[in-house]
């Protein structure tokens, strides 16, 4: 199955990591930091202009404060 940056559950993997990031009281320019990446790179991965990786993902929840796999049991429980 091919799924494109605008696919549904994409959508929604975006979204939870935001609302993660901004509960854990993290501006853009801060997970950039958190991630060695540009502060441009995590508004257009929240905007569904890059692809997120699984080394990314679980970077991102390490930056939050969050365990990777407890945050993808939110998202596939929102998916059922």
């Amino acid at each position: 199955m091919s799924v494109s940056l605008y696919h549904a559950e994409y959508e929604a993997l975006r979204n939870l990591m935001r609302s993660v990031r901004v509960k854990a009281g993290l501006t853009q320019v801060q997970m950039a930091e958190a991630l060695g990446v540009g502060q441009s790179y995590v508004s257009k991965l929240e905007r569904g202009e890059n692809f997120v990786d699984v080394l990314l993902f679980a970077r991102w929840c390490s930056a939050c404060g969050v365990k990777p796999g407890k945050t993808l049991d939110k998202l596939i429980g929102t998916q059922n």
